[in-house]
């Protein structure tokens, strides 16, 4: 089963400015695990489709795959998170004046197993900081 966080968090910016952003990979580093991303890839019609990221956690890196599960424009954008040692998602739920952003992760593997405490507590931790600072460069600051 999935551990699940989330927080919510006031926006200034306009909806259609917050999904423009959700659009570019970089947008999505440093949100939840995420700490770089590379190699994204574009549908025709603009929307992210996939990118490559890394994370640090548990006193390792990380390497996976996030590729978008849905995006309905201007409401919610969800990619999937896949490496060899943890699979989960991130959703970005987008409303009039505050977005909520969700993670959900599990361990997949051994290795991730043994220390999903350490995993778990720092993803949890982090999230809110994460969540606040992305609001905050989506409002100019």
């Amino acid at each position: 089963m999935a551990d699940t966080f989330s927080h919510t968090v006031p926006v200034g910016a306009p909806a259609a400015r917050v999904w423009e952003a959700l659009q570019d990979a970089q947008t999505w580093s440093n949100i939840g695990p995420i700490d770089a991303v590379w190699d994204s890839e574009h549908t025709a019609d603009g929307t992210l489709a996939r990118y490559r990221w890394s994370a640090n956690a548990a006193g390792r890196s990380w390497k996976g795959t996030a590729t978008t599960a849905e995006a309905h424009p201007g409401v919610r954008m969800r990619l999937d998170l896949t490496s060899s040692e943890i699979v989960g998602a991130i959703a970005v739920e987008l409303h009039q004046d505050f977005i909520t952003v969700s993670m959900e992760a599990s361990p997949r593997g051994f290795l991730a197993t043994m220390f999903w405490g350490t995993v778990k507590a720092a993803l949890e931790s982090g999230l809110p900081e994460q969540v606040e600072a992305f609001a905050r460069a989506l409002d100019g600051g």
